[in-house]
């Protein structure tokens, strides 16, 4: 047991200096990965708000051209135009209208519920 540990002993000294030695040179390349590691994550978050602006400011415009095409139907046609057009939209699809009407009914039932 005695070589393994004086080989130990001997084997540590240089390599402890060499670790204090390193130790700098580690550092400084960590906080460089760091420093990149921050711009790219910048980079990458201001990138999605831009996205995500665009896409916003895309569904707002959408969303304003459905109010006025709303806005310009309910005009031309009034209330008893939309009624008519509802009557048509039902007597052209029963099924759909029933099964329609029987889930928003059992939707509300379990919202009551709760």
């Amino acid at each position: 047991m005695a070589p393994i540990k004086e080989f130990a002993m001997k084997s540590s000294g240089p390599s402890v200096r060499q670790a204090r030695e390193r130790v700098p040179e580690q550092a400084e390349e960590l906080a460089g990965s760091i420093g990149q590691t921050e711009n790219t994550v910048a980079h990458t978050i201001q990138d999605t708000l831009r996205r995500t602006q665009n896409s916003t400011c895309a569904a707002m415009g959408m969303v304003a051209d459905g109010l006025d095409t709303s806005t310009a139907y309910l005009s031309k046609r009034g209330m008893v135009g939309v009624v008519e057009d509802v009557a048509t939209l039902i007597r052209r699809h029963p099924l759909q209208v029933m099964v329609l009407g029987v889930s928003v009914g059992y939707l509300f039932s379990r919202s009551r519920r709760r």
